[in-house]
């Protein structure tokens, strides 16, 4: 419950620093109470955290304009009172302290206004002077105060007597006011109003500022009687120019009007430049993307490399004065590779003086994965599978290798010519050496991954003994050819020796060719009694690991 009652006082600060924070955003009216039917009183208007363009509406009064900016500040206007009871509000579309337009509404200012006082009344009065004569008057006005009297002769010198205002001085008209003010060009606001005193003339999108050298105002008097200042062709200078517009009444008063016209300065080369520049991408699916541009108001080319998906770019210039003409060329449906975005200033006062930005984009090349339709998760999908693949390709081929190397032997086959190499394999598919050549063959070779070491070691130990036993039994073949060798030798010695016996021949090689018919019968008719074939002859190839 504890918990539940802090979390609500919580929210209702909140909510409670939320509506101050609005309160101050806000505008609101000021001025007099009461005021006379007739008189013009100032009215100021407060602006507390809000920007923007304010209307004006009033009641039974002349407001000298309809519309003013605030701008986080204090302004003042005038209102002519024409009725009671006066009612003066201020509304408008403004931006708040948090950035964001909203509608806004003033209080309303009421004045009561109260008609002005007027006089009116007579003076008649006689006199008479004489020894005895006697002085009568009377004297009324609007308070209906009268009086006689009777006394002695009143003498006055002439410089003790009262100025006379004669009947000709009091003809004369006080009226200076205005009927109307006349332009040659613009508008004038607010609407002219013989009690409004200042105005702005305002011009339309046809009228080239900068060129507008002179204006024409025309004024016109309320009374025929009184003459008009300041009117006719006025010469326009750069900035604000205050024109007035004086009336002299018959009598001599004066009231004052003035005109305000603004002529914006020329923009020269120098003053000819971008404030911001924003560039945005745009996909295919219409979502945007922000490109970093680094943007200098003095630097005039820029290159920006966009992702293929990049279809379209958003270019979004802006300038501190409005007037400058801003043309944007490019950017729409980019091409892969290159592709180029131009924007143009020219001065409003000058169209030969220009300014030109140029971007430089490179839209990189579409992947073969993305032209068959695949997205970006399939492509990553594909170049993993890929990597993954070729990493078990290459252990595929280092195991074959290895598995080649474990060759436990080959050997030479006397019946071929070529000297191939011919392995044997046992059942289990090993190479061995062939087991009718050697008695004791090579062992297989040792895997020291698939043995401890104590059993490598008895198995280095066996293969020793058995490349001994090989040995031997090379050594064993070599004296048994040598044996057959001295055999043979013996056989032939015999053989010529039985010859001798046989044919009583002293010399089988003396080259008479009766001995060597005889020896020729002798040697065939031996072979054709050998029961047996020589053995053959074979030879073992050396065992490579």
């Amino acid at each position: 419950m504890k918990r539940i009652i802090i979390s609500l006082i919580m929210i209702l600060l909140i909510l409670s620093t939320f509506n101050i924070v609005k309160a101050a955003d806000s505008i609101s009216l000021s001025g007099p109470s009461s005021a006379k039917i007739g008189d013009s009183v100032t009215i100021t208007i407060k602006s507390s955290g809000l920007t923007g363009s304010v209307n004006l509406s009033a009641s039974n009064a002349t407001l000298s304009t309809g519309k003013i900016w605030v701008e986080k500040d204090t302004q003042t206007f005038t209102a002519t009172i024409t009725g009671s009871p006066v009612t003066i509000k201020a509304s408008g579309e403004l931006t708040n302290s948090s950035y964001e337009d909203e509608t806004y509404s003033s209080n309303t200012l009421t004045i009561t206004a109260t008609k002005p006082e007027t006089n009116s009344g007579s003076n008649t009065g006689s006199t008479s002077n004489g020894g005895s004569g006697s002085n009568t008057g009377s004297n009324s006005n609007s308070s209906g105060n009268t009086g006689s009297g009777s006394g002695s002769t009143d003498t006055r010198y002439p410089s003790e007597t009262k100025p006379q205002t004669t009947k000709t001085e009091q003809s004369k008209s006080s009226n200076n006011y205005l009927s109307g003010i006349t332009l040659g060009t613009g508008t004038l606001s607010p609407e002219f109003y013989r009690e409004t005193y200042d105005y702005t003339v305002e011009f339309d999108d046809t009228v080239n500022l900068y060129d507008l050298k002179e204006i024409e105002i025309s004024a016109t008097a309320e009374d025929s009687r009184a003459t008009v200042k300041g009117a006719g062709t006025i010469q326009l200078n750069e900035g604000e120019n205050n024109i007035a517009l004086t009336v002299t009444a018959e009598n001599g008063s004066e009231r004052t009007y003035t005109v305000k016209v603004v002529k914006p300065a020329a923009i020269d080369q120098s003053a000819l430049r971008l404030q911001t520049l924003v560039l945005n991408g745009i996909n295919s699916n219409g979502e945007y993307q922000t490109i970093n541009l680094d943007f200098d108001p003095e630097t005039f080319d820029y290159n920006v490399t966009v992702p293929n998906e990049i279809t379209s770019l958003s270019i979004n210039p802006t300038t501190e004065n409005d007037d400058i003409i801003i043309e944007t060329t490019g950017g729409d449906n980019l091409n892969e590779g290159d592709n180029r975005i131009v924007i143009m200033l020219t001065s409003p006062s000058d169209e030969t003086i220009k300014t030109t930005y140029t971007i430089n984009v490179n839209r990189e090349a579409a992947l073969v994965q993305e032209a068959a339709g695949l997205t970006k998760e399939q492509i990553g999908i594909i170049v993993i599978a890929s990597v993954v693949g070729v990493i078990l390709l290459i252990a595929i081929v280092v195991a074959i290798v290895k598995h080649a190397r474990r060759k436990k032997g080959f050997e030479y086959d006397d019946d071929d010519d070529d000297n191939n190499m011919n392995f044997i394999e046992n059942e289990e598919g090993e190479d061995i050496v062939d087991t009718d050549e050697v008695e004791n063959p090579y062992p297989d070779k040792i895997v020291t991954s698939e043995v401890s070491e104590e059993e490598n070691k008895d198995k280095i130990d066996d293969e020793e003994i058995d490349k001994t036993s090989l040995n031997k039994a090379e050594d064993t073949e070599q004296s048994k050819e040598n044996v057959e060798n001295d055999d043979a030798k013996d056989n032939e010695e015999n053989d010529e020796l039985k010859f001798k016996n046989t044919y009583n021949e002293e010399n089988i090689d003396d080259g008479s060719s009766n001995t060597k018919s005889k020896w020729d019968d002798f040697v065939k008719g031996y072979d054709d009694e050998e029961d047996e074939p020589k053995p053959k002859k074979k030879k073992h190839g050396k065992r490579f690991l």
